[in-house]
């Protein structure tokens, strides 16, 4: 590989971006907040749904007697007590939380029975997460069934911000060179050469936003620092963020 040095090449902004108006902070968050009002519920729901698919491949009894509580089809106490014990094995193995001690000694005897009945009169709580563990524990009479467990993480991973991936990839590289946000609010992604961001600049665009965060929020200043406005996402990705 060719050895590299040192210059002092400046950002070679297009003549044809030269006094474009550039976005405001204002209009620039509140873009990205449009467009993650629009991803929240069908990024759930795909999540969701991955979970439901790993749970039927790996324990579906467990997802059938889920199945039968959540639809109240278990009508009677001995139909109730069966899918409870189908679902046994799923809260102790995956360690949900509010899962009683006596409960998990009980199944590592192979005493289902006992198990049930150490489970008493709790509610089950079904929630999705990002994380392995909940934030807190819940109350003595809850177990949650936190389904973001079942999954390997690359697997969580993929299913909660695949979608996002996606929206934030094609809408920024078609012509508008916007998301719905920015098409509300009137703002477009830029190269700084002037062209259009293609599918890889708007991918590590979107990849960059991670940026903000991690650097514990202090990124958002060089909306007053940089004499262009952009965040590490944008320089990431050679664009900028400027006016319709």
């Amino acid at each position: 590989m060719a050895t590299r040095r040192v210059t002092d090449e400046r950002l070679r902004l297009s003549p044809d971006l030269a006094g474009a108006e550039l976005a405001s902070p204002q209009r620039r968050l509140s873009a990205f907040g449009i467009d993650v009002a629009v991803l929240l519920v069908p990024s759930l729901a795909v999540a969701v749904a991955v979970a439901w698919l790993v749970l039927a491949l790996r324990e579906p009894a467990a997802l059938a007697a889920l199945t039968d509580l959540l639809l109240r089809r278990a009508t009677t106490p001995e139909a109730a007590q069966s899918a409870v014990r189908n679902l046994v094995p799923l809260l102790v193995e995956y360690d949900m939380p509010g899962v009683p001690p006596e409960m998990a000694l009980a199944y590592e005897e192979h005493d289902l029975d006992r198990a049930v009945e150490a489970l008493g009169d709790r509610d089950l709580v079904i929630t999705i997460q990002t994380g392995r563990s909940s934030p807190r524990m819940p109350a003595d009479n809850v177990v949650m069934v936190e389904l973001g467990r079942l999954m390997p993480p690359g697997v969580r991973l993929a299913s909660l911000y695949g979608l996002g991936a996606v929206y934030f990839t094609l809408l920024t590289a078609r012509r508008a060179g916007a998301t719905l946000g920015k098409r509300w609010l009137g703002v477009k992604v830029v190269r700084v050469d002037g062209g259009r961001p293609g599918r890889l600049e708007s991918f590590e665009r979107f990849v960059g936003y991670a940026q903000v965060p991690a650097s514990l929020f202090t990124a958002l200043l060089d909306f007053w620092r940089d004499p262009n406005r952009r965040l590490p996402h944008d320089r990431l990705s050679g664009t900028l963020v400027i006016r319709r």
